[in-house]
């Protein structure tokens, strides 16, 4: 079992569930993920040898990867999601904005169906200042590699676009997604 306290689990985990098809350098990793190299190689091989991650040799240099056929994939990958993926920084994110009163998750990744090009969609309901959000969103892109995009409405505009069947309300919950809040 794969502990989740230390911060560099958390990264690397968060990362490279989120983009499966990424496969990176140590350099890269470290770079991208603002990790210290020394330790990043200690926990990358420790993954390795648990199948957690797989990695081949490149000249004289080894190039990291999730290990897609892990058996434990997908249960490790609903669990880093749920309590240290994009629905939990969201959780943490809400926190830092004030009066943001709900937020879904839609699209590719609610629908599970997420690949290397997509971006992550969120519905952010309230009266919440943008550019406090958009702080926000800033730092969650850099930390999971991803475009976020974010539709943002008060209340009251949502209330009216639900209630007269505006049509991107209604593909939004029409499909799969997430309450975070």
């Amino acid at each position: 079992m794969i502990s989740m306290r230390s911060k560099i689990t958390k990264v690397l985990l968060n990362y490279f569930f989120l983009n499966p098809g990424e496969s990176l350098f140590v350099n890269e990793i470290a770079r991208k993920l603002n990790l210290d190299k020394r330790n990043l190689v200690k926990k990358l091989r420790e993954f390795e040898e648990d199948g957690v991650l797989a990695s081949e040799t490149r000249g004289n240099q080894k190039i990291y990867s999730i290990n897609r056929l892990y058996p434990l994939y997908e249960e490790y990958r609903k669990i880093v999601f749920k309590t240290i993926g994009i629905e939990h920084k969201l959780k943490d994110m809400v926190k830092q904005v004030a009066s943001i009163e709900k937020v879904y998750l839609f699209g590719s990744y609610a629908k599970d169906t997420m690949n290397v090009h997509s971006d992550i969609d969120l519905l952010v309901v309230g009266d919440h200042k943008i550019m406090s959000l958009q702080k926000e969103i800033s730092k969650l892109q850099k930390e999971t590699g991803r475009e976020v995009n974010v539709v943002n409405m008060d209340k009251n505009e949502f209330e009216k676009r639900k209630k007269n069947k505006d049509p991107f309300i209604e593909t939004v919950f029409r499909e799969k997604y997430i309450e975070v809040i």
